[in-house]
């Protein structure tokens, strides 16, 4: 791994500043981490670009208040966060060695086979997304977002778990792309709804299972906040509203009734508990239990569907196994 500090580092330099020119910003915007930031942005709302960004970081060093894109570009976040983030940014600096470590070794037992790989991870600031790995991009990277999107405190634990859930992702991409499935590792935007539905279920899923806070004795805030989050999802009640909210947005799906984008804020959106990365957690839970960890991996050289009717075969051998789909779901994914 190879860790890349401009994207977070230039923006709190700039934020500082009492205004900017345009050369000023056509700089900034020429730091990798900060237009990837601005290009994270506009894949989830168009309508905020890099016009968009130029007004909004002008404005905000000028008054350092936030102004029209305030609520997706968040730089309020990078500025009240910035000594905090300067800090940990040295700390993460004296210790690259052991952080590279600690996130690799989470990674190791549950990794596809990919062989050699250096990844490139940015950490940024800004932005609606914690942690990036872009869908049409090749290269095997992925960014760290130190501000955070609600403005709390990221710590060192923290930054060590994001970095290996998204390290994860990239492992997925590289093995899915090895496997001959070009498109699910790269091109989401080409499958058909019901196909990224299931791809990115199978992918959030095992990186969440892979990447399990509840299995760790990691201290700090935001690491108590996953934690919690985990636990709520696993509740016998929750798991079977987080299934039956599958099967309905799955039929929705099927009659062509749901877009992409209003799956994911129901599905996948930290908004609404990304309940669909905890489908796929139980689903890759039950599988590392009845199959071997060698089976999570494996997972990456399979079309995606393959992931779901493992499980489901595995949960009608098996009657104490608890997160169902409903008979319709099932028939449609065994047959799919």
């Amino acid at each position: 791994m190879i860790l890349d500090y401009g994207g977070i580092e230039s923006m709190i330099d700039a934020l500082e500043k009492d205004s900017l020119t345009d050369a000023d910003i056509d700089g900034l915007l020429r730091v990798h981490g900060v237009r990837s930031m601005v290009n994270n942005v506009t894949n989830y709302l168009p309508e905020y670009g890099l016009d968009e960004f130029r007004d909004e970081v002008k404005t905000f060093a000028k008054t350092k208040k936030s102004g029209k894109g305030g609520l997706y570009f968040q730089l309020h976040y990078i500025w009240q966060t910035r000594t905090h983030v300067r800090s940990l940014i040295g700390l993460i600096k004296k210790s690259e060695k052991e952080i590279i470590r600690s996130t690799l070794d989470q990674l190791q037992r549950y990794s596809p086979k990919i062989g050699r790989l250096t990844v490139n991870v940015y950490f940024i600031g800004g932005g609606v997304s914690d942690g990036i790995v872009f869908d049409n991009s090749k290269e095997p990277a992925f960014y760290i977002n130190l501000s955070t999107t609600d403005g709390s405190f990221s710590d060192y634990n923290d930054v060590v778990a994001n970095m290996a859930h998204e390290a994860y992702h990239v492992f997925q991409k590289v093995a899915l792309n090895g496997a001959g499935m070009e498109a699910v590792a790269y091109q989401h935007d080409k499958l058909k709804t019901v196909e990224r539905l299931i791809a990115v279920t199978l992918a959030e899923g095992t990186a969440n299972y892979v990447v399990d806070p509840t299995v760790s004795n990691a201290a700090g805030e935001m690491m108590e906040k996953s934690r919690q989050r985990y636990l709520r999802n696993a509740q016998r009640e929750r798991m079977q509203e987080n299934f039956a909210l599958f099967d309905s947005v799955l039929q929705e799906v099927r009659v062509n009734k749901i877009a992409w984008n209003d799956l994911y804020q129901i599905g996948f959106s930290g908004n609404n508990d990304a309940r669909f990365y905890f489908v796929g957690y139980q689903m890759a839970k039950v599988i590392d239990k009845y199959c071997g960890f060698k089976c999570i991996g494996e997972l990456f050289e399979n079309q995606p569907v393959e992931f779901f009717r493992r499980y489901i075969t595995l949960y009608r051998k098996h009657p104490e196994i608890t997160g169902r789909f409903s008979k319709s779901t099932e028939e449609f994914l065994l047959q799919y």
